[in-house]
């Protein structure tokens, strides 16, 4: 919401009112207005405090730092959504036996003004709003985040959807809201403190013209993310006006039932019946039997030096596997080898290389080995068709063909942030990070708020040869996107524990495709070929789980596990009626999110399914995996999946039937 003064001010001529006297005005005389779009000359700023302020916990002089929720400027400054406000507190007083109440002063006294450094900028505090109970609550609020396919120029997939228009009655079939939101105040009077119990503000009444929050029956907090309206600093005193009804007043976005399916019309993804999906057996029931290696291909003698017990969160990405057509395949590892760092290098904490050999399967002959700088820890190698990579190397984007030579290459304009690739690879969306702050400042934010400071992200989808398609600027502190063949997939919350996947089409339909109960955000990935992967999490149970979806919705595949499964991938590949899921399993149970070590991992599980109905074809467990995310594949021609042992490569041989079936489909 934007906050700006309701009145046209008329002023006699150039310099006859200045800003402080504007300012002044503003603040003696009249309202806040909230929630409109704001007038040419407007004064007052909306900031979000950093982080939490406590009277027993801060002294005089700690710094104070507070986000600008909404674009300002005026002669001197211009503060773009997101700047960082500082200020300092000018005075203290806990609660106690001798002090009865308590107070914080504040005085806020530079900004980033016009770019990423700290400018002066001496500012009041006038009125606090508690902090908005919907911020953020789902990621995906249309305001603060439009789906990309808001950005979208030109329309993608029309050759499938047709024109890309819709009609009232097809918008009433797909389009579901989330539950109303509480309606923010849209007035706020000088002086005036919002949803927050037992707080007084005096404004201008404490030293060097600081605002003087009050306390009578416990020790004063604020919250982060609780709201400021400031003005330019006026050095008055200010009696607080009576709190006007409309600043406090709540109430619920107005229904839209003539264009709103039931919500309850879209349930959870639970009912299961063969032969249109398939439930994974539980511990009590029999799995199919581990299928023998047809051949093994050790990796020691490829220059693997194997790995290091080590502390970790997650499935690293230190070495992958992936084919390059039929008869080739991948194989790309982290050799530990001393890095000779480079200028460009600078701040690149994991800068590591990588090898990757290129080992024609019917001969068993390395083909190819080259080297690459990779700059962080995350995954830096993607399928891209039946005979092609795209990797992250340096601060570019290559494509490589099936001799692994260069055939594309993207340079990229930041730092790498994450990318996501369709389930067909026709595009890809990358983020790039902008960062908003100096290096000076990003320092004390991150020192202040305990963990990175919010910059920009710079999302961009690309068509194969890396033409783009659209461009938008999200925060990093946005989920991921997911992208699905015909537009964007999003998980807002609907409640406690309750998730809805929608997907933002490209053609601008909202489409439900269904809703799940998970203690955690579900996490979800695209799939070749053209299906979800969805896990969440089941702490009441102790356990996780995990389902494989169709585009609409429907359930192909569920399964759930205990506490001691620690992660799940899953893998496919364009034009194939299969894919595989991965379940590493820990030799003890942990609580959720605490760290193992990699010689925690007991087996990794590895089952092949069609995708047509989640129909189980195979099933191998290796034991003592390695903690590697990027485990397994399957040959683009459906015969074969590879699994990448602590010590090999172990090749099996898929069903025949299936290998028909495929061919059937037009392989």
């Amino acid at each position: 919401m934007n906050i700006f003064h309701s009145s046209r001010w008329r002023i006699g001529g150039p310099g006859v009112v200045g800003l402080r006297s504007l300012a002044l005005l503003l603040l003696c005389l009249a309202p806040f207005h909230l929630g409109a779009s704001p007038p040419e000359n407007r004064v007052p700023v909306q900031a979000a405090l950093v982080k939490s302020v406590e009277a027993g916990r801060v002294h005089v002089g700690d710094p104070i730092y507070a986000r600008v929720e909404f674009a300002w400027s005026d002669s001197g400054c211009k503060l773009r959504e997101g700047a960082i406000l500082k200020g300092r507190i000018v005075l203290q007083t806990a609660r106690s036996k001798a002090a009865k109440s308590s107070a914080i002063g504040l005085l806020f006294e530079s900004g980033q003004c016009d770019g990423r450094d700290m400018k002066p900028l001496p500012l009041t505090v006038a009125a606090v709003l508690a902090p908005d109970p919907n911020e953020k609550s789902s990621l995906f609020n249309d305001q603060q985040t439009p789906p990309l396919s808001d950005a979208v120029g030109i329309g993608l997939g029309q050759e499938r959807t047709g024109s890309p228009m819709r009609s009232m009655l097809a918008a009433a079939s797909t389009v579901l809201l989330e539950p109303p939101r509480n309606k923010p105040p849209q007035v706020v009077m000088p002086g005036q403190v919002v949803g927050i119990g037992d707080l007084k503000l005096g404004v201008g009444k404490g030293p060097e013209g600081s605002s003087v929050l009050t306390s009578e029956r416990h020790n004063l907090r604020l919250e982060s993310g609780s709201r400021f309206v400031l003005v330019p600093n006026v050095n008055v005193t200010v009696p607080a006006p009576k709190a006007s009804s409309s600043g406090s007043s709540t109430g619920e976005s107005p229904a839209a039932s003539n264009l709103v399916a039931n919500a309850d019309a879209v349930g959870e993804p639970d009912v299961c019946l063969p032969p249109a999906c398939n439930v994974v057996l539980g511990e009590s029931q029999p799995e199919t039997p581990a299928t023998t290696a047809d051949f093994v291909l050790s990796i020691k003698q490829l220059g693997f030096p194997g790995t290091a017990d080590r502390e970790m969160y997650d499935l690293d990405h230190d070495t992958a596997i992936s084919y390059l057509g039929a008869n080739r395949l991948l194989f790309t590892f982290n050799p530990h080898s001393l890095v000779t760092r480079t200028g460009a290098d600078i701040g690149f904490l994991n800068l590591h290389l990588v090898r990757a050999v290129l080992i024609d399967l019917p001969t068993m002959r390395v083909v190819r080995t080259v080297g690459w700088r990779i700059h962080d820890a995350r995954q830096y190698l993607w399928s891209m068709g039946r005979d092609s990579i795209l990797v992250h190397v340096g601060a570019e984007l290559r494509v490589y063909g099936p001799d692994l030579m260069i055939e594309r290459r993207l340079v990229l304009n930041g730092p790498l942030a994450f990318l996501k690739v369709a389930p067909s690879e026709g595009y890809l969306a990358i983020g790039t990070v902008r960062e908003r702050h100096s290096e000076a400042i990003h320092r004390e934010l991150a020192e202040a708020e305990g963990r990175e400071p919010e910059e920009d992200i710079e999302v961009r989808v690309l068509d194969p040869a890396f033409h783009t398609l659209v461009s938008v600027m999200r925060s990093s502190r946005d989920a991921l996107p997911v992208l699905s063949e015909d537009g964007e997939i999003r998980t807002p919350t609907i409640g406690k524990n309750r998730w809805r996947i929608i997907e933002y089409t490209w053609t601008g339909q909202r489409r439900v495709l269904t809703q799940v109960t998970s203690t955690c955000r579900p996490e979800v990935s695209s799939l070749p070929p053209d299906l979800l992967f969805v896990t969440g999490c089941d702490w009441l149970a102790a356990g996780k789980w995990y389902r494989i979806l169709r585009p609409d919705g429907k359930l192909v595949l569920k399964g759930d596990s205990p506490s001691t499964e620690q992660s799940y991938t899953a893998s496919g590949i364009v034009g194939s009626s299969l894919f595989a899921v991965g379940i590493t399993e820990l030799a003890r149970p942990l609580a959720p999110f605490s760290a193992f070590r990699s010689s925690d991992l007991k087996n990794l599980h590895v089952s092949v399914y069609l995708a047509e109905n989640g129909k189980k074809l195979a099933a191998m467990t290796i034991p003592d995996p390695l903690a590697t995310a990027q485990a397994f594949a399957i040959s683009p021609d459906d015969r074969h999946l590879a699994i990448l042992k602590p010590d090999q490569i172990a090749f099996y041989t898929l069903p025949a039937i299936q290998v028909s079936h495929a061919n059937a489909d037009g392989q």
